[in-house]
């Protein structure tokens, strides 16, 4: 962990940033069974280590500005899916990711990069380890959801293995050996790992979310869009499918103790609109033309609002940059599906022929980041997880660097002649522009490789995903772990998936490589895992991307949590005006 904080801190030093706190800030609370932050509901305690804001170095590590002390009305955040959707379990698309944290509650929280010494309490009034695997839990005893309605530990089971069943919370079926409830409010929880990071994402996991059984069970699709019984701070107010979403702070909460509400669920603002605009140049105008408060750029368009030669933002913004919760990579995988009839599962030439066609490089790049913006990774884990080994960054080690000519040897190797193999690359619009579609098409076909781009809008890909005979490569974004042992265990371990893995591995040799890693996350056992993928190629990581958000210079302090921005945390100056206006 301190290497990937070092890794981090080196990273955002690149764009100009500094990682100091804001003014304004708190510490972090301590056990779950004590206080949480001490702040005000009109203030917001800045995020620490891996979720801190990293801030402009000329600044001296702050924004200057007077915090406000008291809710502000109304921010606009722009989200850039279309896919809107507020009911308790969807899959995670940008605006899913916008609207769960404030609309449901975690067992506890846990910030990103932080560990269980650091958990805050939520739904869980204290958590107490018992021995290595083995955690008693205890719930409030007074929690309602915003319809009134009791939670209880029947529905936090519940909601655990109904977003398990929902292929959500995947790790649920590889790292709990048993949940079971003592009585309405207490619970244990025996986790079969201990490798850093499995109990925190299994308590604060974005895949989680808790509500009531009963109401849920009987309600219409329409209510859990339109009016669901929310057990986070926010209600829903508005839900206009494709255009926007709008929250509203619960004014009867039923946690009135603020000392006892975790970081991510203050309630600096009453009103939270989520503006739907998915083209990326069309979110910097909007920010331009103050039609929002907050939005998610690429940086390509970071210049608009950043003068990186000053490293100091333009007049009327701040930016911020760093990691959007735990360290995430952008990978290629290959479709290892025996069964699915596609040609690449028992060809091992077949499949290196096509990941040395792809240039990390070069499609980085066509996203409009920059080496600055983004880390390009030598291995199928991200280089700020704990466990990338310095060896693999060694010039000497081939990691399927970009080689046309390789590329088609392997592939005449495989028994195909240029033009001959016919191969389905899907990949997400909301994730990878024109360019870099283009750039795996060009590599790919400059190899002899036949190519069928299937180009969807992410809430199809994430049907798709999971279907081996729709494709035969796929361009993804998961989250590689603070860990890369629990990142790949994550993605491999086929307890957790109906299909294999990520990628339909049905392998017993895999199986037992990651085995062992879990056991033991030495230095041999990483390298003969990643090895081992490797030589079958079955990944191929490409790079970790930095999050770059733009602010009007009204938000002092921006709160990065496992979603990515939380407007209801961050820290808003005292005179802060929406650029959006009054309620609409």
């Amino acid at each position: 962990m301190k290497k990937l904080l070092a890794s981090l801190l080196a990273v955002t030093m690149l764009v100009g940033c500094g990682g100091g706190s804001a003014a304004g800030t708190s510490g972090t609370s301590g056990s779950a069974g004590g206080s949480g932050s001490s702040s005000s509901s009109g203030t917001a305690a800045a995020p620490a280590a891996t979720a801190e804001t990293m801030q402009h170095e000329a600044q001296g590590g702050k924004i200057e500005g007077e915090a406000a002390t008291e809710q502000i009305p109304q921010v606009v955040k722009v989200i850039n899916s279309a896919s809107t959707d507020a009911s308790p379990y969807a899959f995670n698309t940008p605006s899913r990711s916008s609207t769960k944290e404030p609309l449901y509650a975690t067992l506890f929280w846990i910030q990103p990069g932080h560990f269980i010494e650091d958990v805050q309490p939520w739904i869980g009034k204290s958590i107490t380890q018992v021995d290595d695997f083995t955690y008693d839990i205890e719930l409030f005893d007074y929690i309602k959801d915003s319809q009134g309605h009791d939670i209880t530990a029947e529905d936090v089971l519940w909601s655990y293995e109904y977003s398990y069943r929902n292929q959500e919370l995947l790790q649920y079926g590889t790292d709990v050996e048993y949940f079971k409830i003592i009585d309405d409010y207490h619970m244990q929880m025996k986790v079969t790992k201990t490798i850093p990071g499995v109990i925190e994402n299994l308590l604060r996991g974005s895949q989680i979310t808790i509500v009531d059984k009963d109401w849920y069970e009987g309600a219409s699709d329409e209510e859990r869009q339109m009016n669901p019984a929310t057990t986070g701070r926010y209600m829903v107010e508005k839900n206009v499918s494709g255009s926007e979403i709008v929250l509203v702070a619960n004014d009867d909460y039923w946690q009135k103790d603020e000392t006892l509400l975790p970081d991510v669920a203050k309630a600096n603002v009453k009103r939270i609109v989520l503006k739907v605009i998915t083209e990326d140049s069309m979110r910097a105008i909007a920010m331009e033309n103050k039609e929002a408060d907050i939005s998610n750029i690429t940086a390509a368009n970071l210049h608009r609002f950043y003068d990186i030669e000053a490293k100091t933002p333009k007049d009327g913004y701040n930016v911020f940059t760093g990691l959007n919760g735990q360290p995430g990579l952008i990978s290629c995988w290959i479709n290892m599906d025996p069964n699915s009839g596609r040609p690449f599962s028992s060809n091992v030439n077949l499949r290196k022929a096509a990941l040395y066609a792809i240039s990390t490089d070069d499609f980085m790049l066509a996203s409009g980041n920059t080496y600055s913006t983004a880390m390009p990774t030598k291995a199928s884990t991200s280089r700020l997880s704990d466990g990338y080994l310095p060896e693999w960054d060694e010039d000497s080690y081939d990691y399927f660097n970009y080689d046309t000519d390789k590329a088609k040897e392997f592939l005449h190797e495989a028994g195909y002649k240029d033009g001959e193999c016919e191969i389905i690359v899907l990949m997400s619009i909301s994730l990878f522009n024109d360019s870099q579609q283009a750039v795996v098409i060009a590599g790919l076909e400059e190899a002899g490789f036949k190519v069928n781009l299937l180009a969807v809008d992410q809430a199809l890909f994430l049907n798709y995903r999971f279907e081996s005979n729709q494709w035969d490569m796929i361009f993804d974004y998961k989250g590689s772990g603070d860990n890369c042992v629990t990142g790949w265990d994550t993605l491999y371990n086929p307890v957790g998936y109906s299909n294999g893995s990520v990628c339909f591995t049905h392998d017993d040799k895999l199986v037992e490589l990651l085995e062992a890693a879990v056991k033991d996350s030495s230095d041999e056992n990483v390298r003969a895992f990643n090895a081992y993928l490797t030589d079958n190629a079955i990944q191929k990581g490409l790079y970790t991307m930095m999050t770059l958000v733009v602010a009007q210079d009204g938000v002092l302090d921006m709160y990065i949590s496992n979603q990515g921005v939380a407007p209801q945390a961050c820290t808003y100056s005292k005179d802060f005006v929406s650029a959006a206006g009054a309620k609409n």
